[in-house]
């Protein structure tokens, strides 16, 4: 294969991702051996979109699998986001283009975390009541959860952050802007 038709499979496969973690919170592992087994398949038969020898991609992923590891031992990260994270650094390599992955990510995922608190104050203050009032559809929306104390809520994907889905989304506008395939 050819190196825009890595491309385009990198592009779909982070697609996907980003759809799944966003929508279910959940990486399926199937999706991530898949984009392992491209991504090899890509450095390895000499089609990697982006230019790099094997050991760069093999220590972009070593490096975003140590790096996350520790979130994911603190249970702040899930663990479909460290596998991601690492077969994202098998593709992007040790560039600077894992490093803004990770930080754009963790922009999004900190705007995410601000708006889920923001919504929560809100629901807690008479203007919530009369905003749930007026707009009854926000309600299942903006209201689950937040009456039960932080105890009492169910753990899971209504109140966990998609890391994943950002980084890919990050990796997405990386990719329209920098890939040569997509400028050419």
């Amino acid at each position: 294969m050819t190196t825009t038709a890595f491309t385009w499979i990198l592009l779909l496969w982070l697609v996907a991702i980003a759809v799944m973690d966003l929508r279910s919170r959940k990486v399926r592992n199937w999706m991530v051996l898949l984009g392992l087994a491209t991504g090899l398949a890509a450095l390895f038969g000499g089609a990697q979109p982006f230019d790099m020898l094997a050991w760069q991609g093999l220590a972009g992923m070593a490096v975003a699998f140590v790096a996350l590891l520790p979130l994911y031992a603190i249970r702040w990260m899930g663990a479909g986001d460290v596998k991601f994270a690492a077969v994202a650094g098998l593709w992007f390599g040790l560039s600077p283009y894992l490093l803004a992955i990770w930080l754009g990510a963790s922009l999004l995922a900190g705007l995410h975390s601000m708006v889920v608190l923001g919504c929560r104050s809100l629901l807690r203050s008479p203007q919530g009541a009369l905003l749930l009032a007026r707009l009854p559809l926000l309600q299942p929306v903006l209201a689950a959860g937040a009456d039960a104390p932080a105890n009492d809520r169910p753990r899971g994907p209504q109140r966990s952050i998609p890391y994943a889905g950002y980084m890919a989304l990050v990796a997405i506008v990386l990719m329209m802007r920098n890939s040569v395939p997509f400028q050419g």
